[in-house]
């Protein structure tokens, strides 16, 4: 593992985005369970409204969780002003979408200072194939896959297959750079829990460590789905007290070796992250 990349890993599981248009809500949505929220000035906001959703920046001080805001993309109109608010007002989380290079990461760096946090949003082909840079660029501390962008640069329906390719894609560049497993894109479906607990059953076994939410209802359903459950917290235990024992161990029928055992500490350490 790459030693000098280890601590700029974000590892968010369930950030909310919310609107900056709402500056009613930010308090609120920080009260979700979430672990970040994200206050949106680019697809929650209409044309017209931009300006305005800037000024509404200051309130997301203090809200008690990581507050990330999600400019609007390189080449729009927007782009360069949304990066001056935030330089103005000290942010120094930033969500970036429709990242197809690392060139548009160094434009934000230029503009917000080398100690930023990045967190791209991988939407398009080039995004993909350039994942590996992408994730290896110092000021990025977790990748994201946006599905509804993608299908549409693709040029064809959404598939499984598809999405799960991306999203592989993703995760192996992520771990190669020793930064979190890759967020989902949401399910915009706000309210059906199922629904959401499907896609981050998918997600998860094809290499996500989180998920995107748009709405509070989702945050509980994402935090349970890649949390450690209470089986995987035991058998990590178990693993880690017979590890304590000094020489070769079999758990649960099977032997117990260091990649093992770092799996299982690092299920416990996760789980500790978020508990209470």
């Amino acid at each position: 593992m790459p030693v000098a990349q280890q601590g700029r890993s974000i590892h968010l599981i369930a950030p909310l985005f919310v609107p900056a248009t709402r500056p009613e809500r930010f308090a609120k949505a920080a009260t979700s369970g979430t672990d970040a929220i994200i206050i949106d000035l680019e697809d929650a906001v209409a044309p017209a409204d931009k300006a305005r959703a800037r000024d509404n920046l200051g309130v997301s001080r203090d809200l008690g969780v990581k507050v990330f805001v999600r400019i609007n993309s390189q080449g729009s109109p927007w782009f360069h002003d949304d990066l001056a608010a935030l330089r103005s007002l000290g942010i120094t989380r930033v969500c970036v979408p429709k990242v197809d290079s690392v060139q548009v990461l160094d434009i934000a760096c230029a503009a917000l200072g080398r100690d930023i946090r990045i967190l791209p949003l991988i939407e398009t082909p080039a995004g993909v194939i350039n994942a590996p840079s992408i994730a290896a660029h110092p000021a990025v501390g977790q990748l994201a896959f946006g599905p509804a962008d993608f299908f549409s640069e693709m040029g064809c329906s959404p598939s499984d297959e598809l999405s799960a390719h991306a999203l592989r894609v993703i995760a192996i560049a992520s771990r190669a750079s020793a930064i979190a497993l890759p967020l989902d894109g949401p399910c915009f479906s706000a309210t059906d829990s199922g629904l959401v607990a499907d896609e981050c059953a998918f997600a998860k076994a094809n290499g996500a460590g989180g998920k995107l939410c748009i709405h509070p209802a989702q945050v509980s359903v994402a935090m349970r789905a890649f949390l450690p459950s209470v089986e995987e917290l035991r058998w990590a235990q178990r693993v880690v007290d017979a590890d304590q024992c000094g020489a070769a161990q079999i758990v649960d029928g099977k032997m117990i070796d260091a990649p093992i055992v770092a799996r299982a500490r690092s299920l416990l350490d996760l789980s500790a992250r978020f508990a209470g």
